[in-house]
C-alpha cells in the first residue's frame, strides 16, 4: 500500500501551493504567481497565525548589498499576492496586515502529503507503523496550528532553494533587452502605442547604471521575430530578455510582461497589469522597479527617484507617443509630423518636459522646411525649457550639448553637458553617439573610440552605430577598416544614402577613384527629395577633379548654390585651387555654416599643409 512520506502541498480555501515546485493552483487551475509574491506566501504559510515582520521579509527577499525601494517593492508584492488570491487588506481572508509590524496568514490550512510506494510494516502496540528509525501516524494532521511542525520542515527548504537558485541566476543578469511589445488590441493603428510602451520601459530601465540596457533601435529589429530568446541573447550579448504585450481598449490599458533568463530560456517572472490610460506612466515606472528588483540590480537613491514619474495628462502622453513613432522614421517629413505631435502634447500639458526634448530632437534630426539656424535656435529654446521643468533629465543635458556645439562651437560647454547627460542616463545611446562625434571633431580619437564602442554595446544590430564606427575609422584614415565597416552597415540597411557617400570618401582616401565615383553617384541619385544634394554633389565634384575629369567637376560647380560656401570649397580643393577653396571656407566660418566634421573631411586633405587653413580651424577651436 502507499502511505504518505511527508507534506508536499499546503491547501487553503480553493487554493493549493505545491511546496516542491512552487506552483499555486485554484480549484486545479494554475494561478500565475511568481517571484517575491510567491516567496512571501510560502513564508506566511510556514507560520500560520503568527506575525511575520517586514524586516524578516526584507532579510529573506532582499540581500544586504542591494539597494532597492524596499517598501515599494514589498507593497507591490503583497498587492500582487492579494490580487491572485482574491483577498483584500480591508477584509482579509488570508493575508492580514499588522500596522507597522508586518503580515499574518489568517486562513485555515491543511497539508496533502507526497505519496511514495513503501513496503508496509506491521503496526506496533501504539498503532504506529515502524519505518526504520522514523514513525508516521496513521491519523494525518490536518488543520491550523497542527501542521506547523511538518511545514517548518519542508517550507524552509523550498524557500532556500527558490531564493538561492533564483538569486544565483538573477545576479547573472547584468544586461537586458526589452523586445518590442506585441499589440494585441486587434487594431493595427495602435501599433504606435505598443512601440511607445517598449520605448518607455527601455528608457526607464536605462536610468539604472548597474544594468546595460540595449537601445530600442536594436530591439526593434526583433519585432515579430521567430528567433528564440537564447538566439537573441547571443546576437545582442545580453543576459536577460523582457517580452510583453499591450491591449488597449478605450481609456484602459492592459500590459503583460515577463522576464526570461536568456541563455537558458528560463522564465523568471511574469505579471499582468491593468490601468487607466492616465496612469500608464506610473505603470511603466512600477514595471521598471519590479524588473530591477527581480534581477537584484543595484539602484542608487537618485535612480530610484527617477523611477517615480511626474503625472502627465493622458491626452498629452498619447500625443507624445505619436511623436516618438514618427520621429523614429528618420526622415525630414516624418520629423515635421513628429514635431506637430510634440507641440500638441505641450499645448495640452505645458509642464511635459519630455515633449520639449522631443521637439529639440526633431530639430536636430532636421525638419522639412526649417533651415539650419532656425532649427538650432528652436531646439535650444525647447531643451532649455525642458531643463527648467526637470533639471536632472539626462536626455535634455546631452541634447543641449549637441546644440551648443552646433550654434556656438562651444566645445567645452558641449562636452560638459553631454557628460552630465551620460552620468544621469548611462544607457542613453544617442548621448554616447554625440559625444563620440564631439571627440572626433576635437581630434581625440582614442576617447572617441571608447564612446563608439559603448554605442555598439548598447545598440549592436542597428545600422547607426555600425555606420558611426565606420565614420570613426574614416576620421582616423584607416581606409580598409572604414570600407569594410561601411559595407557591413549598408548590408543592414541598403537605403542609407549618407553611408554610400562616406564609403566613396573612403575609396578617395585609397585613390580608388572609379570605385569612389560609383558610390558618390549612387548617394547623390538616392536623395529622398529627388533633387541633387549639395554635400553629395560636392564630394562627387572633388572625386571627379582628382580623377582628372576637370570638366565634370566644373559642371558640378556650376550647379552648386551659394547657400553653403563650404560645398564649392570641396570642389575647388579637388581642382587644386587652394586660394579659392580657403576663401570659401572662411566665408562658411563667417556664416556659421562650416560643418564641424569638415575639420577632418577627406576632401580638405589637400589644404592641410597650408597655414591659412589650420589658422581657420584654430579660430573655432578645432585642432
Amino acid at each position: 500500500m502507499a502511505i504518505e512520506a511527508g507534506p508536499k502541498t499546503v491547501e487553503f480555501g480553493p487554493f493549493a501551493l505545491d511546496l516542491q515546485t512552487g506552483e499555486l493552483a485554484r480549484a486545479g487551475n494554475k494561478v500565475r504567481l511568481q517571484g517575491q509574491s510567491l516567496q512571501i506566501l510560502a513564508m506566511l504559510l510556514q507560520q500560520p497565525g503568527q506575525a511575520v515582520s517586514r524586516e524578516a521579509l526584507r532579510q529573506r527577499l532582499w540581500s544586504d548589498d542591494t539597494y532597492v525601494d524596499f517598501d515599494q517593492g514589498l507593497n507591490n508584492a503583497i498587492k500582487r499576492l492579494r490580487e491572485s488570491l482574491g483577498d483584500s487588506a480591508e477584509r482579509p481572508k488570508y493575508i492580514e496586515t499588522l500596522p507597522r509590524l508586518g503580515y499574518r496568514f489568517v486562513g485555515e490550512i491543511k497539508t496533502v502529503e507526497a505519496r511514495e510506494e513503501i513496503a508496509p510494516a506491521e503496526p506496533d502496540e501504539t498503532g504506529t507503523r515502524r519505518l526504520g528509525e522514523e514513525s508516521v501516524s496513521r491519523f494525518p494532521l490536518r488543520l491550523g496550528w497542527l501542521i506547523l511542525p511538518l511545514a517548518a520542515l519542508v517550507v524552509p527548504a523550498f524557500l532556500v532553494y527558490r531564493m538561492e537558485h533564483s538569486t544565483s541566476a538573477d545576479h547573472n543578469i547584468r544586461s537586458i533587452v526589452v523586445l518590442p511589445f506585441s499589440n494585441l488590441s486587434g487594431d493595427a493603428t495602435q501599433d504606435y502605442f505598443a512601440d511607445a510602451m517598449t520605448e518607455e520601459l527601455t528608457s526607464d530601465l536605462g536610468n539604472i547604471a548597474s544594468l546595460r540596457v540595449i537601445s530600442r533601435t536594436s530591439a526593434m529589429h526583433y519585432k515579430a521575430t521567430r528567433k528564440t530568446a537564447p538566439e537573441i541573447a547571443q546576437e545582442l550579448n545580453v543576459d536577460g530578455v523582457i517580452e510583453g504585450s499591450v491591449v488597449r481598449s478605450g481609456d484602459r490599458v492592459r500590459i503583460t510582461a515577463q522576464l526570461i533568463q536568456a541563455r537558458s530560456d528560463r522564465h523568471l517572472w511574469s505579471e499582468s497589469y491593468e490601468r487607466a490610460l492616465k496612469d500608464v506612466l506610473g505603470l511603466q515606472s512600477e514595471l521598471a522597479r519590479t524588473i530591477a528588483g527581480q534581477v537584484q540590480a543595484v539602484v542608487t537613491p537618485a535612480e530610484v527617484e527617477h523611477l517615480h514619474p511626474a503625472s502627465v495628462d493622458a491626452e498629452a502622453y498619447e500625443a507624445y507617443m505619436r511623436g516618438r513613432f514618427y520621429l523614429d522614421r528618420w526622415t525630414s517629413e516624418d520629423s515635421a509630423q513628429a514635431l506637430h505631435s510634440f507641440q500638441r502634447a505641450i499645448e495640452i500639458d505645458r509642464g511635459y518636459a519630455l515633449a520639449y526634448v522631443g521637439i529639440a530632437e526633431c530639430y536636430i534630426s532636421g525638419v522639412a522646411g526649417v533651415n539650419y539656424d532656425e532649427g538650432v535656435r528652436e531646439g535650444i529654446a525647447a531643451v532649455t525649457r525642458a531643463l527648467e521643468l526637470k533639471p536632472d533629465m539626462g536626455e535634455a543635458h546631452a541634447m543641449l550639448g549637441v546644440l551648443l556645439m552646433r550654434r556656438d562651437w562651444d566645445f567645452a560647454g558641449a562636452e560638459s553637458e553631454i557628460r552630465k547627460g551620460i552620468a544621469l542616463k548611462p544607457n542613453y545611446a544617442p548621448a554616447h553617439h554625440w559625444y563620440s562625434h564631439l571627440l572626433l571633431d576635437l581630434g581625440r580619437y582614442d576617447e572617441a573610440m571608447v564612446e563608439s564602442t559603448k554605442l555598439m554595446e548598447l545598440d549592436p544590430v542597428s545600422p547607426t552605430p555600425n555606420g558611426h564606427l565606420a565614420h570613426q575609422y574614416l576620421a582616423e584614415r584607416q581606409w580598409d577598416l572604414a570600407i569594410a565597416q561601411y559595407k557591413k552597415s549598408l548590408a543592414m540597411d541598403p537605403d542609407q544614402v549618407g553611408e554610400y557617400s562616406e564609403l566613396g570618401e573612403a575609396y578617395i582616401g585609397k585613390h580608388m577613384y572609379p570605385e569612389a565615383i560609383a558610390q558618390l553617384k549612387r548617394s547623390e541619385e538616392m536623395t529622398r527629395s529627388g533633387t541633387e544634394h549639395p554635400l553629395y554633389l560636392a564630394r562627387l565634384g572633388f572625386a571627379l577633379a582628382r580623377s582628372g575629369d576637370v570638366a565634370g567637376a566644373k559642371k558640378i560647380l556650376a550647379t552648386l548654390g551659394a547657400d553653403d560656401p563650404k560645398d564649392a570649397a570641396y570642389v575647388y580643393s579637388g581642382l587644386g585651387d587652394r586660394d579659392k577653396s580657403i576663401a570659401l571656407l572662411n566665408e562658411a566660418f563667417r556664416q556659421h555654416t562650416f560643418s564641424l566634421e569638415s575639420g577632418y573631411a577627406v576632401e580638405l586633405d589637400p589644404l592641410r599643409s597650408d597655414p591659412r587653413f589650420n589658422e581657420s580651424l584654430h579660430r573655432v577651436g578645432l585642432r
